[in-house]
């Protein structure tokens, strides 16, 4: 179990936590440096540090050109403490235990599952038991827990899902009085967006969209989530599309995510083809042999899609759109097509590409939330895991 009441850093040491992370591995002199401090102050948060074994000495670095003495190097600890995160989608369950860099001991998921306010509690804890069952030992224990929801949440608390009836529980507090540990409930577009800030692109501002069962974007802007008054920043997918156009569980008709989400496109296909079912290898497999019903499908969507990444970077003006959709990142040169749609003077400076987080990336964001709040360290970027997080996890 945890520790519900978080440590409040200090300010050095929050700083030099932040340089460790950011230029490891380094020696004590550098990091007194580069923070403007002497070397009595920088030692004594180097030793809190490793007495809280949030950083460790990792080997000894060169001598400078004068000589002297050769400098012990310090690093990160990121298995000094676990981290549990969990994304409620429509009918399916994944969560995932993992240290403080996103590297995942354990990874589950449950399809096809029944999410109601009558029994997600007991599911919750459930999971959260069986990921901690064979959890590794390690020095500060469980952290905290991330809970990505697929609707709108404000202060950990669901306001809306077209998906579940969970507005009126507290589920965070009902998991911390029973872990004992802080949780967080966001939604998951912002996840996502966080995990591609945190583990992945080196751009300050960033949108990710993520085109699911609905649509929805994550929107960071110079590492601060963006999130409204409402909680309802980003929610392109309830942009409307075409007036008076089709119902939406939000009470708007003709939103974007009834015409362009996964949900939509599938809908359209199988009743085109007359069919119950579709997987999406096969159908991006007819996509690439030149189907005419699978292209024209997959090209509205991509046309529909244009117009709701076209109003994001008119508004928001990012460095980058990163794509999160099971179509595109199983054939990520769909892009291409959406560039041919988005040369406007507006929208050409913008970077478009696709998720390398692909399906973890809700996961790696709750890791991520729940690491940076522990850490203190608002604008988290753990980018020298990066390349394990995509050979081991994804």
């Amino acid at each position: 179990m945890g520790n519900i009441e978080l440590k409040k850093r200090e300010f050095n040491e929050i700083k030099l936590l932040g340089s460790i992370i950011d230029h490891q591995p380094i020696s004590r002199a550098n990091l007194a440096k580069i923070n403007n401090l002497n070397k009595t102050t920088t030692s004594t948060v180097v030793n809190n540090l490793l007495e809280e074994h949030l950083v460790f000495e990792s080997g000894i670095g060169s001598s400078t050109l004068t000589g002297g003495r050769k400098p012990i190097l310090l690093e990160f600890n990121p298995k000094s403490a676990l981290a549990i995160s969990i994304e409620l989608g429509e009918s399916h369950i994944q969560s995932c235990l993992a240290y403080l860099n996103g590297e995942m001991i354990q990874f589950r998921e449950e399809l096809y599952t029944e999410i109601n306010s009558e029994t997600i509690i007991d599911k919750l804890i459930e999971t959260i038991d069986q990921l901690l069952s064979n959890a590794p030992v390690t020095p500060n224990n469980l952290i905290g827990i991330t809970i990505g929801i697929h609707g709108v949440t404000l202060d950990n608390r669901i306001t809306f899902s077209p998906f579940y009836n969970l507005e009126h529980l507290d589920i965070q507090q009902q998991l911390q009085n029973h872990y004992h540990c802080p949780v967080y409930l966001e939604n998951e577009a912002n996840l996502s967006a966080i995990g591609e800030y945190t583990f992945i692109t080196d751009k300050d501002r960033i949108i990710n969209l993520n085109i699911k069962t609905g649509i929805g974007a994550g929107v960071i802007h110079f590492g601060k989530l963006m999130t409204g008054t409402h909680g309802r920043f980003g929610e392109v997918g309830h942009t409307i599309l075409f007036p008076g156009g089709r119902e939406c569980p939000c009470g708007n008709r003709g939103c974007l995510e009834r015409y362009a989400s996964a949900k939509a496109l599938y809908r359209s296909i199988k009743e085109r083809m007359n069919i119950d079912f579709i997987e999406v290898d096969e159908l991006i497999r007819l996509w690439k042999a030149g189907d005419p019903i699978i292209t024209e499908e997959v090209l509205k969507v991509i046309d529909y899609l244009s117009v709701g990444i076209n109003n994001l970077i008119s508004s928001y003006d990012p460095d980058e759109v990163i794509i999160n959709s099971a179509l595109f990142n199983h054939d990520p040169c769909l892009i291409n097509e959406l560039n041919k749609r988005l040369n406007s003077r507006i929208t050409k400076e913008t970077k478009l590409s696709v998720s390398k987080l692909t399906d973890k990336a809700i996961l790696l964001g709750g890791i991520a939330v729940a690491a940076s709040r522990y850490l203190n360290i608002e604008n988290l970027k753990l980018p020298a895991v990066s390349l394990q997080i995509l050979q081991e996890n994804v």
